[in-house]
């Protein structure tokens, strides 16, 4: 029962990351040619957890397509988003989902992104049910996006 059990939650948890997400059709990338988004989640804590309370940011759509949030995905994947991107350079309007186990909010943000950049999508706990979202050059530090209401 025991090994059943643990067979079923592993089942249920996944065993991989969601794979990037990406608009170029190509199977040959280079990085130098395109945009590079990854959320903090991804870059700053690879091993993750869902019985972890630590909050994830997930990448729910770019430009109006849903690219995240998938129903199901679970059962292959360890998360329903993706933690990356690859992009063509140019503007793109994406909405991030904050994360918690029991609770979750959206922002959607601007940015224009050039060959060779690498942009992180970052979160910080600012007060009670209060989150900031940004997306910050990850060579420079300074903040790209703008909010989108």
């Amino acid at each position: 029962m025991k090994k059943a059990t643990i067979f079923i939650a592993a089942l249920l948890s996944g065993c991989a990351e969601m794979p990037a997400y990406s608009n170029i059709e190509s199977d040959f990338i280079d990085e130098s040619k395109y945009v590079t988004l990854e959320t903090d989640t991804y870059a700053e804590r690879k091993s993750r957890s869902l019985l972890s309370l630590e909050a994830n940011l997930n990448i729910i759509r770019i430009n109006g397509k849903k690219v995240g949030d998938i129903p199901f995905s679970t059962y292959y994947y360890r998360n329903d988003s993706p933690q990356k991107a690859l992009l063509k350079p140019g503007k793109y309007t994406i909405q991030l989902e904050y994360k918690l186990p029991s609770h979750f909010l959206f922002a959607n943000l601007e940015f224009l992104g050039h060959a060779g950049q690498k942009i992180l999508a970052k979160s910080a706990y600012i007060g009670l049910n209060r989150v900031d979202v940004w997306l910050e050059d990850a060579e420079t530090g300074k903040k790209i996006s703008s909010r989108v209401k």
